[in-house]
Order: structure tokens, then C-alpha cells, then sequence
């Protein structure tokens, strides 16, 4: 028997309507993933000076909003030139839990607004090895499409990371879990750094914050499968298609983002650039550049 193949579908860039909120879900995470570094990991007096002046719990709230010149997922690109709006909300306290709610909205869609995520999270790092963080979470997806037959296949994820830190330069690691009708996996690798360019007094600053990022995920790939009868092969047409999924390295990303802060403001530029690989070498998908706008808001609750 013969296997050959046909053609590769992938899988997840199929899923414009199934699975819009994760499109921002990883740079979601990733942000507050930030903000709970510069709790547990920071050298900034600042900030040591607050922690070490508490006797209890602090409560802060973040808001940002984001623009996309282009939407992606794993780093392909979802429809021609399109780009999305974000906003979300979070909690954060000292102790490390978090709870947000996000949205995204997509100009070449019908709804615009397509899903909300609901995220819940607990993140903390280790007495004896402050270098480390570990991280749980678990993100809710609603979506807001006008088809009463319509029935995700994914309805939220469970996640687990950790972070490494030693001095300006760090790593992170995730697994994520998808959840629903049917499950998938997901694995993403980051190596960031954290450098200061200028100082503006005591409360402004420009820092860069370079980042290279491994997406690792599954294809679904259709085989068409031939039997040798009496020494002859089946016609095309009477070949039966076969489907499988592969896991492997999808997406590696390079991002250059620019961050200005004054006091608990912060505004980011980025350039983004997609390396895609697709899992099988036949086939190829373009790579894609990105430019990325946020501001963010961070409150502190007396």
C-alpha cells in the first residue's frame, strides 16, 4: 500500500470562525506575563521600595487597548491586509492571582466583534530560586457569531508556563491545552530582554524589549491513500483520502518592540516579523511582517 501526498491543510489558520479569540490571546498573556515579572523580578527601586513597605496584600488593575496592522495566527496571515483592534481589563494582586476579560475586533469580519476571552490565573515564583516564576491559568472563550448552528470546536484552554530571569535577559515557556468538542495542544518558547535607553527624570523612560518566539502546533495533513491490486495501482479517482495530524515547529517570530513609560502609562511600538514553517517541506507559507501599537494603564487599588 501507498501513501502519497496530496495536499496539507493547516489546521488552526482554518479556523477564522472557530477560534477568534486565541489570535490575541498569546501577546494578552504575554503583557501580563510582563507585569508579574516586574513584581517578582525587578531591580527597579520603585517598586522594591512598595513591596518592601507593604504589610499586605496590594490590589492593581491594567487596561490596554492594541492595534494590528495585520492578523495572524501560529503567523499566518487571516485574510488580506486585515487588521484587528484588542482591549482587555485585568485584576492583579501582589500574591500573584489575575482574572481579565479581552476582545478583539476584526475589520474584514462579519460581526466585527467576534469573541470574548475571560482569563483566570495564578502566577508565583519559588523562596529559593527568585530566578524562577511558575504560572497556571485557564482562559474562557465566547463568541459572538450570528449562526444559531454554529458549535466551536474549542471553548477554552488551560495553560502552564514558567519564567527564568538573569538580569536583563529572559525565558518563558508555556503549554496550552485546548478544550471542547475536540482537544489540541499547543507549545510556545520566548527569549526576551529588557534594556533601558534613555532616562527622563525619575518617573519616564525608553526602554527596547527584543523577543524571539517558538510556536510549535499541529497540521492536518490529507494523504491519499492507493492499494496495489494484482500488481497495478487504484486510479486517482478511486484513491480514499486519509487525514493526520502533525505536530512540530509552525512559527518563529522576531519582535522589536519600543516602550515608552511615564509613570503608570506605557506606550509600545513594535515591528513584528513571522518566519512561518509549515510542517511539511513541500509546502510553503509566506512570512509575514507586523506593526503593533498598545497603550496600557496600570492603577493601583488603595
Amino acid at each position: 500500500m501507498k501513501i502519497k501526498y496530496r495536499n496539507i491543510l493547516f489546521r488552526l489558520a482554518l479556523m477564522t470562525a472557530l477560534l477568534p479569540g486565541s489570535f490575541y490571546l498569546s501577546a494578552q498573556e504575554d503583557k501580563i506575563d510582563a507585569i508579574l515579572d516586574s513584581m517578582f523580578f525587578s531591580n527597579d527601586e520603585e517598586i522594591l521600595l512598595m513591596f518592601a513597605e507593604m504589610n499586605r496584600n496590594h490590589h492593581f488593575l491594567y487596561t490596554r487597548i492594541g492595534y494590528d496592522s495585520k492578523t495572524t495566527y501560529a503567523g499566518r496571515e487571516i485574510g488580506t491586509e486585515q487588521y484587528n483592534l484588542t482591549g482587555q481589563l485585568f485584576y492583579i494582586n501582589s500574591l500573584g492571582f489575575n482574572i481579565g476579560v479581552s476582545g478583539a475586533w476584526y475589520s474584514q469580519m462579519y460581526p466585527s466583534y467576534r469573541s470574548t476571552v475571560v482569563t483566570a490565573g495564578y502566577s508565583n515564583g519559588l523562596k529559593k530560586n527568585k530566578w524562577l516564576r511558575y504560572r497556571i491559568s485557564y482562559n474562557r472563550y465566547f463568541y459572538n457569531i450570528n449562526d444559531s448552528d454554529y458549535e466551536p470546536v474549542y471553548t477554552g484552554s488551560a495553560a502552564v508556563g514558567i519564567s527564568l530571569k538573569a538580569g536583563p535577559v529572559g525565558s518563558r515557556m508555556d503549554y496550552s491545552l485546548l478544550l471542547g468538542k475536540e482537544y489540541g495542544s499547543q507549545v510556545s518558547a520566548d527569549l526576551y530582554g529588557n534594556s533601558t535607553l534613555l532616562k527622563i527624570g525619575k518617573r519616564a523612560k525608553i526602554r527596547i524589549l527584543p523577543e524571539i518566539s517558538f510556536y510549535f502546533g499541529s497540521e492536518t495533513v490529507e494523504y491519499e491513500r492507493y492499494s496495489y491490486l494484482d500488481g497495478s495501482m487504484q486510479s486517482p479517482g478511486d484513491a480514499e483520502p486519509v487525514y493526520e495530524d502533525k505536530f512540530g515547529l509552525m512559527n518563529t517570530q522576531l519582535s522589536l518592540p519600543l516602550e515608552f513609560s511615564i509613570g503608570d502609562l506605557d506606550i509600545e511600538v513594535a515591528y513584528i516579523y513571522n518566519l512561518n514553517r509549515s510542517i511539511d517541506p513541500d509546502y510553503t507559507f509566506d512570512n509575514v511582517p507586523v506593526i503593533s501599537f498598545s497603550v496600557g494603564y496600570f492603577f493601583m487599588l488603595k
